[in-house]
């Protein structure tokens, strides 16, 4: 304990009534960014209007709204395009959670590790080369190199009947 000149030596009583204070204000603080967490949620658009989707703060989605336009674009441009929107409103919802943290966590070296995870997670949020099309192998060849041959005794088709286990 530093004992300045100017300054009387610390009052127990004191100490205490201030890290009650500080303590109370913490739990107040920690209550919020609760509140906040749990009302948390996100809103993205397509950019050409057809696709809306809502999702909570931890990505998963809430809501999905198609406009009367998304079905002129094609059943390989809509999965992509909801693909899009929602990976686009599910970082806006990582992002608003790390601020929701902000006065809970400071500035400091809290702040920045959980930054480092958002980012982390948004870059795994990004399409990898087939989903985005960059990949020239279609889906056909990848099924074609599969081991087709394995029966794991399960879910067989017997006679169009289908019946579970592995024996006959």
């Amino acid at each position: 304990m530093i004992i300045d000149s100017e300054r009387s030596p610390l009052d127990p009583y004191q100490f205490l009534a201030d890290f009650e204070n500080k303590t109370t204000r913490m739990q107040q603080q920690l209550e919020r960014s609760q509140e906040a967490l749990a009302g948390a949620s996100s809103r993205a658009t397509s950019d050409d209007g057809t696709v809306t989707v809502t999702v909570a703060g931890g990505g998963s989605i809430e809501s999905l709204e198609l406009g009367p336009k998304a079905m002129e674009l094609g059943h390989t441009k809509l999965a992509s395009t909801i693909m899009a929107t929602i990976r686009r409103a599910q970082q806006q919802a990582a992002r608003e959670v790390q601020e929701s943290m902000r006065p809970l966590l400071g500035d400091g070296e809290a702040m920045n590790f959980l930054g480092e995870q958002v980012e982390a997670g948004i870059a795994r949020l990004q399409p990898d080369e087939e989903e985005s099309g960059q990949d020239t192998g279609s889906r056909r060849e990848s099924v074609s190199e599969m081991d087709l041959g394995h029966d794991d005794g399960d879910d067989d088709w017997d006679g169009g009947h289908r019946r579970f286990g592995g024996t006959r």
